[in-house]
């Protein structure tokens, strides 16, 4: 599938959205669509969650799901609508210079992609390249993931990694910060400390 097609269709899921004036698509699917694979969900950002959920909410075409402080899900014609409510970010840009590995670093919104400059390259190499960390420990268990389905870590972004995992120590004895648990899959999912 060509980048056109591929995000020609992210477009579309896109433009149903409610309140997407004040919103935009970014993460894991736009590298999903890209490389043809499946969509589980869509990471909806916004600089006013809390108004794009209401407007999911009076929107009848979506279905409400499950909802926490964190997220709201929606569904609609077998898509999750993921509105992320824990981070709030003023633009797409600002969202994805947030991310940390650069292989997600890709948004639509009413501006059209916007993309980090070593996103596709980085995706086409299937390569984990640091963007930033502002949570080291979650971003190991992304790269855990990642390296899963085929990615290999960059040597650079490792050493990265583990400096900032080691100025931000674990307290092994504080459960909150050490348990593991799995997703329904029985993928290991390390909580940690951030």
């Amino acid at each position: 599938m060509s980048e056109v097609q591929a995000f020609g269709k992210l477009k579309a899921l896109y433009d149903k959205m409610p309140a997407k004036e004040i919103s935009w698509i970014a993460g894991g699917a736009l590298r999903s669509y890209l490389l043809g694979e499946r969509v589980k969900d869509l990471d909806i950002f916004s600089a006013d969650p809390e108004k794009v959920q209401a407007a999911f909410l009076a929107d009848d075409t979506f279905k409400a799901g499950f909802q926490n402080d964190l997220i709201a899900n929606f569904y609609k014609d077998g898509i999750c609508y993921q509105v992320i409510k824990k981070y709030k970010f003023a633009s797409p840009k600002e969202t994805i210079d947030n991310f940390d590995f650069t292989i997600v670093c890709c948004a639509i919104g009413q501006e059209g992609i916007i993309a980090d400059e070593r996103f596709y390259v980085d995706n086409a190499q299937r390569r984990l390249v640091v963007k930033s960390l502002p949570k080291p420990l979650s971003t190991v268990k992304r790269g855990m993931k990642y390296c899963q389905r085929g990615y290999f870590m960059c040597p650079v972004g490792l050493a990265k990694i583990l400096k900032a995992v080691q100025e931000n120590p674990i307290n092994w004895d504080d459960p909150s910060q050490n348990e593991i648990e799995f997703y329904p899959d029985g993928t290991l999912s390390f909580r940690g400390l951030d």
